[in-house]
């Protein structure tokens, strides 16, 4: 192995320009015959890919990335069996993305004993969600996808990039089109994020902008991370649980989590005056005649609903 994935300071494209991911990978499973086939004659679980950037490629094995689990099929949700769940996690090195499903033994789609199967890609020198690559969210969602390891077929065992989708510049004109449900999605977003707490899921909301709730979630926090704020990733040193496509939410401590088979509780309104306040200016917080404001004047949120009395439901059942 080489020595340690060196940080590096990500370097941002210029406003709507797309930028190129530079990423190492590993990928752990078991090895089958062909892409779709059956497994090899005894096949055992291991590292089946590890490009020279990475020290300690043990880390991303499911298991251990997720805290020594004893994982189980049943712990990723229906609907993203098939794809699988997808995590990430803020380490020592940047950002880890782990995409983790099951596969059966018998072959691709096949009934019987399946094994599990996962590929991180980590993308060095990120410490700040103003350092994430932006459209990096949208493009795990929609592009990471965790492919068996086919036994007599060579990977390649180096680092590798792509182009992310163009990303759009979201300024302060573009926060005021939205309607009002996109605005309070995205304000709850904004809220999980920079204060722990809050997360809504409308399916009104996906349908309105002809996407998955998974695939808004994902875009929701491109724009969280396309703002110019240094708002670290994770408090101290230890690894941080950042976002949650499809597990169990126990497994993700701290992360903001996305579970159809999961019935949440409830959460008030978003303060929308903040996330406003941080598309305009790239500020966290507005200032103090800003809040006075704001506490003498907004006492709904943007559906009307009066804020401390009418929660907005975690729609995890859609």
């Amino acid at each position: 192995m080489s020595s340690k994935l060196v940080k590096e300071t990500p370097v941002k494209a210029s406003p709507d320009e797309a930028e190129t991911l530079h990423f190492e990978e590993v990928g752990y499973g078991k090895a089958v015959r062909s892409t779709d086939g059956p497994l090899r004659e005894s096949a055992v679980y291991g590292l089946n890919l590890i490009t020279p950037g990475i020290v300690n490629p043990l880390r991303f094995i499911p298991a251990n990335f997720l805290g020594n689990a004893n994982l189980t099929s049943s712990m990723i949700d229906p609907a993203f069996a098939q794809r699988g769940a997808l995590i990430v996690k803020a380490v020592d090195e940047g950002l880890a993305i782990m995409r983790m499903r099951y596969r059966a033994e018998a072959g691709e789609g096949a009934a019987g004993r399946q094994f599990l199967l996962s590929r991180t890609v980590v993308v060095p020198g990120v410490e700040y969600w103003a350092d994430i690559p932006r459209g990096l969210f949208s493009w795990a969602e929609r592009e990471l996808i965790a492919q068996a390891f086919v036994f007599d077929q060579t990977r390649t065992a180096s680092a590798q990039s792509v182009k992310l989708p163009q990303f759009q510049s979201r300024g302060i004109d573009w926060f005021d089109h939205l309607s009002r449900r996109r605005q309070v999605q995205l304000g709850s977003a904004y809220q999980a994020i920079t204060k722990r707490i809050g997360w809504t899921v409308s399916r009104v909301v996906a349908e309105e902008e002809g996407q998955s709730p998974s695939a808004l979630i994902a875009a929701d926090l491109d724009v969280i991370a396309s703002l110019p704020r240094k708002f670290a990733l994770r408090q101290g040193q230890d690894d941080q649980f950042i976002f949650n496509l499809g597990i169990e939410p126990a497994l993700t401590p701290g992360a903001v989590s996305y579970f159809p088979g999961h019935l949440g509780g409830a959460i008030e309104a978003p303060d929308l005056g903040a996330l406003r306040h941080a598309i305009s200016s790239g500020s966290d917080e507005p200032t103090l005649v800003e809040s006075v404001e704001k506490r003498s004047s907004l006492l709904h949120d943007s559906l009307d609903r009066r804020i401390g009395s009418e929660p907005i439901p975690l729609k995890w059942h859609l």
